[in-house]
């Protein structure tokens, strides 16, 4: 029997309590069924979550850092969240990915928005439920009232109440993803600081330039397998430039804030509402290194403009989240 897509809905609360015991029974069964189940709440939501499971059920969740977005641009969150639902497919496991809007991480609604039309999209047709829960004020459901967050009526499928779960509404103000992100601000790509190794690139090139960064992330702090990971993903995204880009390129590499990054440029425009957020087939071979680049690393961003495409990839010197390194 077929198992049913992507599930997203938008769930509207107005109390952390209550919204944390309604979702137990949801987790309980997810978990029970043997679904792959993720949760990311904040701290009062996670505690009632927390007291209201059994211990056999708890072990079974996989709670995220709930300030994680403010670390990450909107669309490395989404890719990472599709590529642990594809390997869960891969297992037969349909996932729960429970959410939560967190407006005091001060992010602008822009990047909520950007951030659920990319789960949108790089969820489509995968088994998931996806549950973002948004705290909209008192009384009933306002489906059309001030100071609701854009991306609650924008970009999910279906609206319920906390207390109503398994009573969803289809959501008439949902729009298409792509339209979603259509002109909202790109995140910003700096250049290069004075100081980063830089070298120029073209197709002939790329073997020696893997080497010379190979040493140069080597000297860097990183691990070994995080430097080899940081390494291929770079690779990958010099191999675009030359093969879909201008057909040469140029690298930057440096150390700062904890991390280990480099920066390709190219004068080519790539242009893509989602770069590298939508998971490739399995059997596809070509059109996977900006996806790669996202699993493999801690953050990538990816501006484009008259000048051409810049993409920044980032290692942190501690890391405490595991990459998918099988997908190589």
């Amino acid at each position: 029997m077929a198992v049913p897509d992507l599930v997203h809905r938008g769930v509207s609360y107005t109390d952390p309590a209550v919204l944390g015991a309604a979702l137990v029974p949801s987790l309980e069964r997810a978990a029970r069924a043997g679904d792959a189940v993720t949760v990311a709440l904040d701290a009062p939501t996670a505690a009632v979550v927390r007291d209201g499971l059994a211990a056999d059920v708890l072990a079974d969740l996989e709670f995220l850092d709930p300030t994680r977005p403010a670390r990450s641009d909107a669309f490395q969150l989404a890719a990472r969240r599709a590529t642990s639902v594809v390997e869960a497919a891969r297992d037969g496991r349909r996932s729960l990915v429970v959410t939560q809007h967190q407006p005091g991480l001060g992010l602008a609604d822009t990047f909520w928005l950007r951030l659920e039309a990319a789960l949108d999209e790089a969820l489509r047709g995968l088994p998931v439920t996806l549950l973002c829960a948004y705290r909209l004020g008192p009384g009933p459901l306002p489906v059309h009232a001030d100071g609701i967050p854009t991306a609650y009526l924008a970009t999910h499928r279906e609206l319920v109440g906390a207390d109503a779960l398994d009573r969803p509404v289809p959501n008439a103000a949902r729009r298409d993803p792509s339209e979603v992100v259509s002109g909202l601000p790109e995140v910003p790509v700096a250049a290069a600081p004075q100081g980063a190794r830089r070298w120029s690139f073209a197709a002939d090139d790329l073997g020696w330039l893997r080497h010379e960064l190979t040493v140069a992330i080597a000297a860097s702090g990183l691990e070994a397998e995080a430097g080899e990971d940081l390494v291929y993903a770079t690779s990958e995204i010099a191999t675009n430039a030359v093969e879909h880009g201008a057909g040469t390129g140029v690298l930057w590499t440096w150390v700062a804030d904890g991390e280990a990054v480099c920066l390709v440029g190219d004068t080519g425009c790539f242009r893509e509402p989602f770069p590298g957020v939508v998971p490739p087939p399995l059997d596809q071979d070509r059109g996977r290194g900006l996806w790669l680049a996202r699993v493999l690393c801690d953050d990538v961003d990816v501006a484009v403009d008259e000048a051409g495409t810049r993409v920044r990839l980032a290692r942190r010197l501690v890391r405490s989240e595991p990459t998918t390194r099988q997908i190589r």
